[in-house]
């Protein structure tokens, strides 16, 4: 292997069960997940959301997004210790810039936390919901997409281990029952001026994502703003094709399957002028913030032997360096790096609710 991907698989879920297609759907979605990080997933109808779901949430995220500065900010993240709630624009921070975005994050509903535990187990709780007088069926609709999301990252989950050598069930250590599951909406404006490619503003800053699994909506129909960097350092688009999900590995699954799977740096960029607001409805698969096991060992040398031819193209190209996440899961549980992530990103949240670790965070960082 001497050349790096130059487009993003297209896997079929639908192959997964048939008896006759589902061989060469598990070779597809290895070297999607080995080589590229990144896949286009489609024909998921029957496994989670559908076409009116997705009309649905879209129809919510611009309802959400038109509201008066004054509703939204009822619902603002620095409100809720648990990262959950309302960002306004410039206020999220990656790869040491401003994004220039704003979004709502939610994730399944839970009860907050007692306050005698660990504080990275205050990621988990309750959501901030708008106001049910001004959007009646935001809550309800949201409630309905993250279970459906939830329903189909863990069918997702069980085929990514089979498609490495394991057993469906050998990752299912990592999860418990009402796995909390996050999702923001995101809305990214237009640039106000013409940019170029070398020139660009962020929409969000070149990055891997740290959970488990990402399936991305993209629920505008904008051109060249996603784009993944493959190992020659090219930036890759990915534009939106109707009725598909993008998925990508998180830093948690490259871990936990030793390399094997890979996180791939990407970024987000403001549309141009013109274009209008990209929507954007992101899904992230989480891990048990208590997970502890170790790191799967039993891959076969056949999957090993393609980690390998891989990591000899990164090493040729030498791009992939930097944003490496690597939780040890034997010294620290999963959310001890999950909730440091979160104060980098969300630092007036963190001013508010845990003064002492955004201080030694910054410290680390500097």
């Amino acid at each position: 292997m001497n050349m790096s991907f130059g487009s993003i698989p297209v896997i079929d879920l639908g192959q997964a069960f048939d008896n006759e297609t589902k061989p060469k759907f598990l070779e597809n979605l290895r070297h999607a997940l080995i080589t590229v990080g990144f896949l286009r997933l489609t024909n998921f109808g029957n496994y989670g959301p559908t076409t009116q779901d997705f009309q649905n949430i879209t129809q919510q995220g611009i309802e959400f997004f038109e509201l008066p500065e004054e509703e939204k900010k009822k619902v603002e993240m620095i409100n809720s210790p648990h990262f959950l709630g309302y960002t306004k624009l410039g206020n999220e921070i990656t790869s040491g810039k401003i994004d220039w975005r704003e979004q709502i994050d939610l994730a399944t509903e839970l009860p907050a936390p007692t306050k005698d535990g660990p504080l990275y187990k205050q990621l988990e709780g309750p959501n901030l919901w708008p106001d049910e007088r001004v959007l009646p069926y935001f809550k309800l609709t949201m409630t309905s997409y993250i279970d459906k999301m939830s329903r189909l990252s863990s069918i997702f989950t069980k085929l990514v281990a089979e498609s490495i050598g394991l057993s469906p069930n050998a990752l299912d250590t990592y999860f418990k029952e009402n796995q909390q599951c996050k999702m923001k909406i995101v809305a990214y404006p237009a640039d106000t001026h013409y940019r170029n490619d070398v020139e660009a503003v962020q929409g969000v800053g070149p990055h891997k994502d740290s959970d488990f699994l990402t399936f991305v909506y993209q629920a505008s129909d904008h051109k060249d703003t996603l784009q993944v960097q493959n190992f020659k350092g090219e930036w890759i688009s990915v534009d939106n094709i109707p009725g598909s999900l993008v998925v990508n590995v998180g830093q948690t699954l490259e871990a936990i399957t030793c390399g094997v799977c890979k996180a791939t740096i990407h970024q987000v960029l403001r549309p141009r002028k013109g274009s209008g607001t990209r929507l954007s409805i992101p899904f992230f698969r989480t891990v048990d913030l208590e997970s502890k096991e170790s790191a799967v060992s039993n891959i076969s040398h056949d999957v090993w032997k393609l980690k390998e031819e891989r990591d000899k193209t990164i090493d040729r190209w030498g791009i992939d360096t930097g944003f490496q996440y690597r939780p040890d899961f034997s010294q620290h549980p999963a959310g001890y790096a999950v909730f440091r992530n979160r104060i980098k990103s969300h630092r007036d949240v963190a001013a508010k609710w845990y003064p002492e670790l955004l201080a030694k965070v910054l410290t680390e960082i500097a």
